[in-house]
């Protein structure tokens, strides 16, 4: 692999399809290679043949076949620049694809990486990712063919000066391969320091009303500053190594050019070379120097690379599989036998939830009651116990299949910059107009929305523009238009009135009967409903099943305020 010795499993099927947009871009630039490597001779004749012999007729034939080559180069440039962007960036938007696919695929489990370290791996170690794998064999085919053309010319012309160059090629590769590790540490240090400013960014923006409610702004704004000079000082470091490693590039094409400036203008004085022998010499000397340092200049970009691939690589390690088998959609029950999700503190859990049936699970704050839900559709690791779905493992199914089967409507719920149609064909994209206004009014939305512009109400980044209960309800729309047959409301009416909540609750009644209802509430009016079944969650006590009419939580309500 050009990564390393460890194969990058993510990365192949893109570049397995990038290679026929490289394929015509490598024969385009070989093409323009040609041209390129033509012209200098073309010089020569012009010289030797043309104004050296003083004979017009070849003057006048060999500049316009040079004109006519330059012509043809350009427009080979042009050809080859906009065939280069377009397969580039094919490549660049199939490697975000993927890339971000495995962000959307993120083991809930894993913490690792927070926004804005994962947004900074999806813009800057794509694109570092794609630049070294489209431009290598590029590179790479395109210098050696230039090389060995450039070499095959000089030699002809006359092989003892093609030794220089030859000789000074090793001193380069050592002094790279010195320097190589230092590039890659820099490389390395840019990235997270990239990484760190796009997640102080995103968390800030994120929390500014939170932070501008306790005066904490400045003392952010300062922090991100602090941050931007540790980056600024960063590429300043990583700048100037790249201009040293550059420069003794730049020193050994120098001591090349002067060489062959100098032993060939004293071949010239002795009369041993034509003018036009050194002048199409030095413009191959020079033409060389291109070639030989991008092939030179590989081994370092490698090692950028090498850096931001490990960067995305925990990316995609981190997402996790979401195909798999699908639970029945006419299931008849899910239970629970001693279940606990991991981080959870309250005891063991075992219930029979059947279809139909409205459950109440309660519990103080933090005993983990949206973590045992949260394992019914695996978004939360089990430590002890299990989960079955009419006989079978919750762990038999995939992920994306649960959440088809269970939808868990949370408290603070999403809402994405766009209109409230859109918003709402989330959960069901091709329903039509009239069942998205039905939707509407049974979460108690229809009004508002009337008095707005309906459908194309445009809604603010993460609902900004709209209160709690406003986006709670939303929620809840997209609850009335979604087929799941098991439905979670965790605090899904926690922000809204009383009597809208009622109204909602009712709706929900009427249109969902045969559905499995199971509600997480610490107060308001989902509290008093008529439940088949309440399971309150303690950690000091056994789990206490209630049937209707019981009061949930009372004990441990009482043992929280005796303490």
């Amino acid at each position: 692999m050009i990564f390393g010795t460890r194969e990058v499993g993510w990365l192949a099927p893109v570049l397995a399809r990038a290679l026929p947009g490289i394929g015509a871009v490598l024969a385009l630039s070989l093409l323009a290679a040609a041209l390129g490597l033509a012209l200098p001779m073309l010089t020569k004749l012009v010289i030797d043949r043309g104004i050296m012999a003083r004979d017009m007729g070849r003057l006048v034939h060999y500049a316009a076949l040079s004109f006519a080559l330059g012509l043809g180069a350009v427009a080979l440039g042009i050809a080859n620049g906009m065939v280069h962007l377009r397969a580039s960036a094919d490549m660049l938007a199939d490697l975000r694809q993927r890339a971000f696919d495995a962000a959307l695929r993120r083991d809930p489990a894993r913490k690792d990486l927070p926004l804005g370290e994962t947004m900074a791996r999806l813009d800057g170690d794509s694109g570092e990712i794609q630049r070294f794998a489209f431009d290598t064999v590029l590179v790479a085919i395109g210098a050696l063919f230039r090389l060995a053309g450039g070499v095959a010319l000089m030699a002809w012309l006359d092989w003892r000066l093609v030794l220089l160059p030859v000789l000074l090629t090793p001193i380069e590769l050592i002094f790279l391969t010195l320097a190589r590790p230092r590039t890659q540490s820099l490389a390395g240090e840019v990235r997270d320091q990239r990484g760190a400013l796009s997640s102080t960014l995103a968390e800030t923006l994120s929390l500014r009303q939170t932070l501008a409610a306790l005066g904490a702004s400045q003392a952010r704004l300062a922090h991100f500053g602090e941050q931007q000079h540790s980056q600024i000082a960063g590429l300043m470091r990583q700048r100037l190594w790249a201009e040293t490693v550059g420069a003794v590039s730049q020193i050994l094409g120098a001591v090349v050019r002067a060489g062959v400036l100098l032993v060939g203008g004293w071949l010239v004085v002795r009369g041993d070379w034509p003018l036009g022998t050194l002048i199409a010499y030095l413009a191959y000397a020079a033409m060389m120097q291109g070639p030989l340092r991008n092939l030179l200049g590989l081994y370092h970009a490698q090692a950028r690379s090498k850096v931001a691939v490990a960067r995305l690589d925990a990316l995609f390690a981190a997402a996790r599989d979401e195909e798999g088998p699908a639970p029945p959609r006419a299931m008849e029950e899910i239970t629970l036998t001693r279940l606990r999700a991991a981080g959870a503190r309250h005891q063991p859990v075992s219930a029979v939830l059947r279809t139909g049936s409205r459950v109440l699970l309660d519990g103080p704050s933090g005993i983990g009651k949206t973590r045992l839900v949260a394992t019914l559709t695996r978004d939360a690791p089990v430590e002890c116990g299990a989960a079955e779905i009419d006989g079978r493992a919750v762990g038999d199914f995939g992920p994306a299949a649960l959440r088809g089967l269970i939808l868990h409507l949370p408290q603070r719920p999403g809402i994405m910059r766009g209109t409230l149609g859109e918003n709402l064909r989330l959960a069901a994209p091709r329903a039509g107009d009239a069942a998205l206004w039905q939707a509407l009014e049974q979460a108690d939305l229809g009004v508002w929305a009337r008095s707005r512009a309906g459908l194309d109400t445009d809604l603010a980044e993460t609902g900004a523009d709209l209160s709690g209960g406003m986006r709670q309800r939303i929620s809840l729309a997209r609850a009335f238009l979604a087929e799941s047959p098991v439905m979670v409301f965790d605090e899904s009416f926690s922000e809204i009135d009383e009597a809208g909540a009622m109204r909602i609750l009712a709706a929900l009644e009427t249109r969902f009967p045969e559905r499995l209802l199971i509600f997480i509430a610490h107060n308001g009016p989902v509290r008093g409903l008529d439940f088949d079944q309440r399971i309150t969650l303690s950690s000091i006590a056994p789990l206490r099943l209630s049937s209707r009419g019981e009061t949930p939580n009372q004990r441990e309500n009482a043992r929280e305020k005796a303490v």
